[in-house]
């Protein structure tokens, strides 16, 4: 920021870099700060500096508001974003083609130099007593120089402002951005009393916030597995997650499980791969709180980072998991026989039980059927097929909220996956 000497610094450095320029081109030129004029007896030589037009920088013109209270109060010093624009006019011998000369080389110069430099600010302070106190040359940002393309209208109606003043080579530039600072100071803030709660000190958190990548979905011996086998689609109750993360710290890591419909919140602890850095490895549970306090359905996965007491919680960004439901039994067994209408009824026990509001489909052959409606979570699933056809071999596949159970197991190591028998039913 400069102070209110900042307009008068910039018309009085670009005077200096013109007459450089000019003199360098013309021998004895001289530059005269103010609006054009006609020459008075000969040819003088010389360039009129004019500061003809000043405007709110549009980008700028807002970035310090607000800049108080609602009462008033200052909070910080008022700032004022300006454009100026100069009219350069060139006098001299026509015959000498002395102000194109003259013209050329300030334009060649003010393109060369752009930006008025700080050396060039503080020796137009220096040579000008009436601009001490200026404070331009310590501004954050330098003002940019570049020509203001006139057309010829536009150009007629500036010199007509000038009465009886005739015209002469004149070319434009504009000096931006010029911000200028208010003197009034905002009344300093109160004294700290106290450091955070109970004057504990604060917890300062640096760094980059944890970020989870990928959820790779198997068994815990997959992370040592090379190659590593196919991530499953979902991950059914007894599987393991392998998380890839990245920025997780020297906290205590944990990975919590949300689910998107249900009140299901799940924190489960993690063991970094061995090896690596930023992959983690979570079992999901398959006891017997698990099958009850957990629910098939879309989740969201977080990874939870903080101290051992809580504090300084910093929580990543969140990806979906689909938690399957596993088909345990399902009755009756053996052949099914259809009823005199040409029905069966089935019967399945799932793992984790399915909530009453939650919705449950049978998915048999290219048919969808609903679940029974019930009451009790511990109940298990009732489906009525109507009209079914005699089948061999069909694998049963349940869908709940959305997420279908597996139809295959993994066998064998290296290990491959192939159809679980007993998701097969037969019906005569």
């Amino acid at each position: 920021m400069s102070n209110a000497l900042a307009i008068a610094t910039v018309t009085v450095t670009l005077a200096q870099a013109v007459r450089t320029a000019a003199q360098e081109a013309v021998g004895g030129a001289d530059v005269v700060i103010g609006r054009p004029e006609a020459p008075g007896g000969g040819t003088p030589r010389k360039v009129h500096v004019y500061l003809y037009q000043v405007t709110p920088n549009t980008a700028q013109r807002n970035a310090d508001l607000p800049s108080r209270y609602a009462a008033g109060r200052l909070t910080q010093r008022p700032q004022v974003a300006l454009d100026l624009f100069y009219l350069l006019a060139f006098y001299g011998n026509e015959t000498d083609l002395e102000p194109q000369r003259m013209l050329g080389a300030v334009l060649r110069d003010l393109h060369a130099h752009s930006l008025l430099s700080r050396q060039a600010i503080q020796d137009a302070v220096d040579g000008e007593p009436l601009l001490k106190g200026s404070n331009l040359a310590e501004a954050f940002d330098l003002i940019r120089l570049s020509p203001v393309p006139l057309s010829l209208e536009e150009l007629s109606k500036l010199w007509s402002v000038f009465f009886q003043t005739p015209h002469a080579v004149s070319v434009a530039y504009q000096a931006s951005v010029v911000l200028i600072e208010s003197d009034e100071r905002a009344k300093p803030p109160p004294p700290v009393l106290q450091r955070g709660g109970d004057d504990r000190s604060f917890d300062v958190l640096l760094g980059h916030f944890p970020a989870l990548e990928r959820i790779h979905i198997g068994m815990p011996d997959d992370a040592v597995l090379r190659p590593r086998p196919p991530s499953y689609p979902a991950a059914p109750l007894g599987s393991a997650l392998l998380v890839s993360s990245r920025h997780l710290g020297d906290e205590a890591v944990r990975l919590r499980l949300t689910h998107t419909r249900l009140p299901v919140t799940r924190e489960l602890p993690v063991s970094t791969v061995q090896g690596t850095t930023n992959e983690l490895l979570v079992e999901l549970p398959d006891d017997t709180a698990a099958r009850t306090d957990w629910a098939a359905g879309i989740y969201a996965v977080t990874v939870v980072t903080g101290n051992a007491d809580g504090s300084g919680t910093r929580t990543s960004n969140a990806l979906p998991l689909a938690l399957a439901p596993r088909i345990i039994t399902i009755a009756p067994a053996g052949p099914i026989r259809r009823d005199d209408q040409g029905g069966i009824t089935l019967t399945i026990t799932v793992s984790p039980l399915v909530r009453p509001e939650q919705q449950a489909v049978l998915l048999l052959g290219n048919r969808e059927i609903a679940a029974e409606a019930r009451h009790d979570a511990a109940a298990p699933l009732t489906f009525v097929v109507k009209e079914a056809p005699v089948a061999q071999d069909w694998l049963l596949r349940l869908r709940v909220d959305g997420v279908e159970s597996l139809l295959f197991k993994r066998v064998g190591m290296p290990p491959r996956f192939v159809f679980d028998d007993a998701l097969k039913v037969m019906v005569e």
